[in-house]
C-alpha cells in the first residue's frame, strides 16, 4: 500500500511539471520566436517480484518469480523544441525574421544571449534593442545605432540611406540542443558557434511561436485528468491503509 502511494505521488509530480510546461507554452502562444518546452517522462527502475516458498530440507527458501513491478515515473528531460514557427508580415522595418535555423545575438548584462525573436526597438540615441532593452550585436561585437531610414538584406547587412552601416551578428550552432532558456525569450549556450553567412533575414516580418494552441490545450486537459486520477488512487490507498492499521491486531 505504501508502494502504491509512492508510485501515484511520483506520477502526480510528473503531471505537475507537464501542466507547468503546457501552461507556459500557452501563455507564450503570441510571443514572437518563442520555442515550446516538452516534458519527457522516464520510469524508475522496475523490480522483480518473487513469491517465497516454504523452506526445503536444507533450510533455505525457494523463490518463484511472479513478474516485474513498475515503481513509478519521473521527469526524464525537459527539452526545447527548436522547430521554426510561421512568418508573419508586420510592415514594421524594425521587425526581422530568420529563414535559417540561426539566432540573433544580444548583448545582456550576463553576456551574449541568443534569440529568434526579431521584434526590435529603437532605444536612446537610436540603439537597436529587444523589448527588454538588450542591445543587438553586429559582427564586430558592437552595438548598432540607427537614426535614419534603413534596410536589411538577406545576409543581415544594414544599409542606412543607401550606405552600408554594418552586418548583424547571427549565430549558427551545429547542435541547437546545446541552447538553454534563461528567460525573456533568450537562450544561452556554452557551445561554439559560427557567423551564419546566409541567414535569410526578412525585414518587416516576425517569426511566430511554434506553439499549436489547440494541441497544447488538449494535452493540458489530459495532464489535468491524469493528475486527478492519481489523486483518487492516493485517497483509495490511504483509506485502505487506515483500515488495515485499525483492524490488524484488533481483539474480537
Amino acid at each position: 500500500m505504501i508502494k502504491g502511494i509512492y508510485t501515484a505521488a511520483s506520477g502526480m509530480m510528473l503531471g505537475m511539471s507537464r501542466q507547468d510546461a503546457l501552461a507556459n507554452n500557452l501563455a507564450n502562444v503570441n510571443t514572437g520566436g518563442y520555442k515550446k518546452d516538452v516534458v519527457v517522462s522516464s520510469a524508475f527502475p522496475g523490480m522483480l517480484i518473487s513469491r517465497i516458498e516454504n523452506q526445503n530440507g536444507e533450510g533455505t527458501a525457494t523463490r518463484t518469480p511472479i513478474g516485474n513491478l513498475n515503481s513509478g515515473a519521473c521527469i526524464g528531460q525537459i527539452f526545447t523544441d527548436q522547430s521554426k514557427g510561421n512568418l508573419k508580415r508586420t510592415e514594421n522595418p524594425l521587425d526581422l525574421a530568420l529563414g535559417s535555423e540561426s539566432y540573433f545575438v544580444m548583448d545582456t548584462p550576463d553576456g551574449e544571449r541568443f534569440t529568434r525573436n526579431g521584434e526590435f526597438k529603437l532605444g536612446p540615441e537610436g540603439l537597436l534593442t529587444d523589448a527588454a532593452g538588450n542591445a543587438v550585436l553586429d559582427i564586430n561585437d558592437e552595438n548598432i545605432y540607427i537614426e535614419d531610414q534603413f534596410t536589411v538584406d538577406k545576409q543581415g547587412n544594414i544599409t542606412v540611406n543607401g550606405e552600408y552601416l554594418t552586418t548583424l551578428k547571427i549565430a549558427a550552432f551545429e547542435d541547437s540542443g546545446s541552447l538553454r532558456k534563461v528567460g525573456y525569450n533568450l537562450m544561452e549556450s556554452t557551445a561554439e558557434y559560427t557567423q551564419d553567412e546566409n541567414p535569410e533575414v526578412l525585414q518587416n516580418y516576425i517569426e511566430t511561436s511554434n506553439v499549436n494552441a489547440v494541441k497544447e490545450m488538449v494535452e493540458l486537459i489530459k495532464a489535468t485528468r491524469s493528475y486527478e486520477s492519481l489523486q483518487k488512487v492516493i485517497q483509495a490507498e490511504d483509506e485502505t491503509l487506515g483500515t488495515a492499521i485499525q483492524q490488524v491486531g484488533a481483539v474480537n
